[in-house]
């Protein structure tokens, strides 16, 4: 049974949030676009659909706290359409998650300021014990939970469904060249036919051209890239806002040292395997602050992009090896191995990382 502390409690936190959806809603998209990658250059009409998305998912998180258990009624729906929208418009798993659990704090932060700030002077706190607290977080945290295993659950039914269009359309493809060298087999063995009509060249020719273009279907279709979906591999993305997003994720640990972390002002976005580089960067400048001692300096530059490769470095000031401990490094070296980069050790550190030769770099307008 649910005190009547807790009752008020989750009442009052789910109505102040309610009222601050569409301020969260705000704050996210903006912070959100260095988490998910979003393209900066998205329609407006974009990003008014999913700044409604996201007010509707606050409102839906809010709804769960007023209930007395249950979740939301379109909780489950929201959730299956935000992972949809995010593998339509090319995010990676990895990243969409990470969107959602920047939601879930700074809903958690709403809720933790709704308990503890009077709505006005003339209003006391709410009521409720630490246990009552607790309960609330808890709840809270079982509707993102949900949330998320439902945004899982559309990404992944969106790539079903991506993957079953791409193998229709290539079964489409595959038969009309088929069809016609089995037409032409047909007619050469036709004995109803005179000898000479189906010894024609036209008809050798024409296996033939088909025949090729089976070949040409198949290597470029069939392909090892082919077999993957872009969303799954590789994104377009920008050098610098994961970077920064590495150097969000790591801000505690360079405050601790009384660090900092600089990033080159670049506008160079790529075909990358964008979960890989984030992966493997932040192993980088974890290591590198690991080794930083107050006052010191990483900074992060990016070099020229080649129509293959693109190229990152690390240095820190005062001058020194940016990371010099053996564990760390062969950490850096066999996590660069599994994405096909190049880590190339010494006082500046350049990470050279592969990226689509079909998509070489660009620079925003």
């Amino acid at each position: 049974m649910e005190s009547p502390g807790f009752v008020e409690l989750r009442t009052l936190v789910a109505g102040r949030l309610e009222q601050r959806a569409a301020d969260i809603a705000a704050r996210w998209e903006r912070q959100a676009r260095g988490v998910t990658l979003r393209d900066d250059h998205e329609s407006a009409e974009d990003a008014a659909a999913s700044l409604r998305a996201i007010v509707a998912i606050v409102h839906s998180l809010a709804a769960s706290l007023a209930s007395d258990g249950a979740t939301a009624d379109d909780a489950v729906a929201l959730g299956l359409a935000y992972g949809v929208d995010a593998f339509e418009t090319g995010a990676s798993l990895h990243h969409t998650l990470k969107g959602l659990d920047l939601l879930g704090a700074m809903t958690m932060y709403a809720v933790e300021h709704a308990a503890t700030v009077p709505a006005d002077a003339m209003q006391a706190s709410p009521a409720g014990t630490v246990a009552d607290g607790v309960r609330l977080c808890r709840r809270l945290q079982q509707a993102t939970s949900l949330l998320s295993l439902a945004a899982t659950k559309g990404y992944t039914q969106a790539v079903s469904d991506g993957l079953r269009d791409r193998f229709r359309l290539l079964r489409h493809d595959l038969r009309n060249p088929l069809g016609t060298i089995k037409s032409v087999l047909a007619l050469m063995d036709d004995e109803t036919v005179p000898a000479d009509a189906r010894a024609h060249p036209r008809f050798r020719a024409m296996a033939e051209r088909n025949a090729r273009s089976l070949d040409e279907l198949i290597v470029a279709r069939l392909s090892d890239a082919a077999a993957l979906l872009p969303a799954l591999s590789h994104q377009r993305v920008s050098l610098r806002v994961i970077a920064c997003g590495v150097r969000r994720d790591l801000r505690a640990e360079a405050e601790a040292r009384d660090a900092s972390v600089l990033v080159a002002d670049a506008r160079t976005r790529v075909c990358v395997d964008a979960v890989s580089l984030e992966l493997l960067l932040h192993t980088l400048l974890y290591a590198a602050l690991q080794e930083s001692s107050e006052g010191d300096e990483l900074s992060v530059d990016f070099g020229e992009a080649t129509v293959d490769r693109a190229t990152l470095m690390l240095a820190r000031t005062p001058a020194g090896p940016a990371v010099s401990d053996t564990a760390s490094i062969d950490r850096l070296l066999s996590l660069a191995s599994r994405m096909g980069a190049k880590v190339t050790m010494g006082d500046t550190i350049v990470v050279t990382v592969p990226i689509r030769p079909d998509d070489a770099a660009e620079t925003d307008k």
